[in-house]
């Protein structure tokens, strides 16, 4: 029986990994995340970076981590330390993001990358796209889409070629899991890039509401952001990102989803009908 420590639970990849996991025989799942949450087949332990004295009895009996980057002040440093107390892991598979490589060295996503890659054990990094869960789940753009009927991202027109969580579960899952993978980086995309204002229009024809794309200069959508009180080190990172879209670095698309799990990305049109009710606006009666 082998162990694997899942950090980020609750998270948009980390639900769904442990879930694949579960699948798998002979392995047992050990769900980490500040407020443990209840899923079946996953043993739910507390965790957080925050709390390194804590970290030995995370990592006790694990064989593989599955590694979600932390929001501390200095991620590299953080991941360092943690995996130096990782004594019995032998593997470890980074979430990292689409086009980490091609960044400054000196970006805490780049550097989180390099400290993974200087470390002994069998390592793996996920390049994921944007996620297609970011329009139908909470905290991101499913409010502003269901309630609003917008997209406000500083896009420049360029394309995404957006990928489900499912997806990336399925991959880091063979990752950790499997024995061809050490030493490997994966760009994770869907099999096409489309505009946010695709993306409107098919959200939009399910929900029964127009969903429209405001595509404001990078410069004032930053601005903004800092006016509502986003803190500079957030700024950099957005700038970072939506930079990376307007450059055309996430129209890429990889075949890397279908080489791994063996069957081709989900598309976006299935993603939206999957999801078409949670776009819809509830009226009041």
């Amino acid at each position: 029986m082998r162990t694997v420590l899942v950090t980020g639970i609750r998270g948009k990849t980390g639900r769904q990994l442990a879930a694949a996991l579960t699948r798998q025989p002979d392995i047992e799942v050990r769900g980490a995340g500040r407020s443990p949450v209840d899923l079946p087949g996953v043993r739910a332990i507390r965790f957080d970076w925050d709390e390194p004295a804590g970290w030995p009895e995370v990592l006790k009996g694990v064989s593989a981590i599955y590694l979600v980057k932390p929001n501390t002040r200095d991620p590299a440093s953080t991941v360092a330390s943690f995996l130096h107390s990782a004594r019995e892991a032998e593997r470890v598979v980074l979430l990292s993001e689409i086009a980490c490589e091609s960044r400054d060295e000196s970006t805490d996503e780049r550097k989180v990358e390099k400290i993974i890659e200087a470390t002994p054990f069998d390592w793996t990094i996920l390049r994921p796209n944007w996620f297609m869960q970011n329009f139908a789940e909470p905290g991101f753009y499913l409010e502003d889409v269901r309630d609003h009927g917008v997209l406000n991202v500083p896009t420049g027109g360029q394309p995404v070629s957006f990928v489900d969580t499912r997806d990336v579960a399925e991959v880091a899952a063979a990752a950790l899991i499997g024995e061809s993978h050490a030493g490997r980086a994966y760009t994770l995309t869907g099999p096409q890039a489309l505009t946010f204002a695709e993306v409107g229009k098919k959200i939009g024809e399910v929900a029964g509401h127009p969903v429209r794309h405001t595509d404001q200069p990078l410069t004032a959508y930053l601005s903004e952001e800092l006016a509502g009180g986003a803190p500079r080190f957030l700024i950099e990172y957005y700038r970072r990102i939506y930079t990376s879209i307007q450059n055309g670095q996430t129209a890429a698309l990889s075949a890397a989803v279908e080489q791994v799990t063996g069957h081709p990305p989900r598309n976006f049109s299935a993603f939206v009908g999957e999801n078409k009710d949670v776009w819809r606006r509830i009226l009041a009666s």
